[in-house]
Parts: C-alpha cells; structure tokens; sequence
C-alpha cells in the first residue's frame, strides 16, 4: 500500500519551515508591490497626458510652413506649456518612492537577503540622484540619500531590524515634502487638461461632418472616446495623488508596527486600495 501523502510530505516538512521563516516580511511586501503598481500606473496617465499635449498642439498649429518649433506646446501669447518637465519630475518621485519601499522589503527579509539590499539601496540611490536632477524637491532628496547611505553603513553590523527602523526614520521628512510638492504639481495638471479638452471641441465642432451622415456617427464615437479618456485621466491623477500622500504615514505606520507587530496596518491598506483602483482605469477606451 502507497504511502499517504502527508507521509511523503514529512522529509520536506524541515525546507518549508525554514522557507516560512525565511519569507519577506509580509507588510513590506505589500507596500513594494503596491508602490511598484502605483508607479506604472502613473506612467501610464502622464504617457496619455503628452499624446494629447501633442495632439493639442498639432491642431493648433498654425497655417504656415513647417519649421522645427512648429507642434511645440504653446499657449495663444506664445508661452511654453510644454508638461514634459513637470511630468518627468513626477515620475523621478514615484520611481524614488518606488525604490525606496523595495529597499525597505528587502532590508524586512531573510538573512540571506543582503546583497539585494545593497542592490536595491543603489538603485535607491540612483533614483534620488535623478529627482534631484529633475528638479524635484532638493531637501527631501537629500534626507533620502542620507537613508540610504546610513543604511549601507548599518548593514556591516548585522543589526537589520535597527536598521530598517533607523532608515525609515530618518527617512520620513523626506517623504512628507514629497508629498507636499508632489500634490502641488499634480493639483495643477486638471487646469491644463481642461486647456487641452476645450481646444479639441472647438477643433471638433469646426470639423464635424453633417448631421445623420456615417462620418459623423464615426467621428463622434471618436470624440467620445477622447472625451471619456480626460474623465479617466483626471480622476487617475486623483488616485495617483491620494496615493502619494498616504505614502508617508504608510512609511510612519510601518515603522510603529515593528515594536507593535499586531498593528492594524490602516494605511498601507489604504495605499493598496488606491494602487488596485490605478490599474483599473483605461479598461474601457480603445488601446494606445
């Protein structure tokens, strides 16, 4: 008679539970998968952002041969509203924040983990070098580096909890101004994307075929659509945002939960909540 396959299982009973101590902490995991989503995410809406940044500009072009500076983003007085800065500014923070939670993960895990802790303190730092070369918030870039300089300095004593908790305190007013000077750029790009949509309906109404025509069932369904994708723009900058802002106290929450492990964890739901809410706009409009 076979034996049971529990029976079979004992031999490899002593790997899994090693492998289950050896797991990344769970919470931390968490927060690295959510900031990862939140990140591409965003990309994405600042990728849409600037196909109809371009597409404003070409139908507004002028009547005029063409010259080098012809489709660059420019407002009726001949002012730049090119995005590009600001949005490359934005994602410089994401990705900063992105790496940051991913050292944090890799710092919670297993003791064999150290070398992706240097790997992802790197990239942390390279990520922080480009924010600042973004013209992201200085200050906040530098508490950042600090963090991840410390954090290569602690590892050599082997004390990883002490250092996970000392790198998320001093990292946490870095995080606050990002917060704050991420929400001032992110408040101002609905007033460009109203910019951008009036500018396609006086295009549109200038252009609209006649009344009952099949041209004009097409040409409005496209318009629909472009319609229904500032909708789905401007509210994902609305998550985006939200979930930025609650980045600092998931940081501040996470860093309790390490001398109070049955904390409840509010925020990081929150944040996973808002990054699961990212990766559902644009289902519904015609792929890019």
């Amino acid at each position: 008679m076979s034996a049971s396959p529990f029976f079979r299982l004992l031999p490899l009973l002593p790997l899994l539970l090693a492998a289950c101590a050896n797991a990344p902490d769970t919470p931390f995991a968490d927060f690295d998968n959510a900031a990862r989503s939140v990140t591409q995410s965003s990309a994405g809406t600042f990728a849409r952002i600037q196909q109809n940044a371009r597409l404003n500009a070409v139908l507004t072009a002028p009547n005029a041969p063409l010259r080098a500076d012809t489709f660059r983003p420019q407002a009726g007085t001949g002012a730049s509203y090119d995005l590009a800065p600001a949005l490359a500014q934005l994602q410089a923070t994401l990705d900063a924040l992105e790496k940051y939670a991913r050292t944090l993960r890799s710092l919670a895990g297993d003791r064999e983990a150290e070398a992706r802790v240097d790997a992802a303190a790197q990239d942390l730092a390279d990520s922080v070098q480009d924010l600042k070369l973004r013209g992201g918030d200085e200050a906040a870039a530098k508490i950042l580096a600090t963090a991840a300089d410390a954090l290569g300095r602690q590892l050599t004593t082997a004390q990883r909890k002490n250092a996970l908790r000392d790198t998320m305190a001093t990292a946490q007013p870095g995080l606050d101004r990002l917060a704050v000077s991420s929400h001032r750029v992110l408040s101002a790009l609905p007033g460009y994307l109203s910019v951008l949509r009036d500018s396609l309906l006086r295009h549109a109404n200038f252009s609209r075929p006649p009344y009952g025509s099949w041209e004009r069932y097409q040409f409005d369904l496209a318009i629909s659509d472009r319609l229904r994708e500032f909708e789905q723009i401007e509210a994902a900058l609305q998550a985006s945002d939200k979930a930025i802002q609650g980045f600092p106290d998931t940081n501040r929450q996470l860093l309790q939960s390490l001398d109070a492990p049955q904390s409840k964890l509010q925020a990081l739901r929150d944040f996973a909540a808002e990054a699961r809410r990212l990766r559902n706009f644009y289902r519904d409009l015609p792929a890019k």
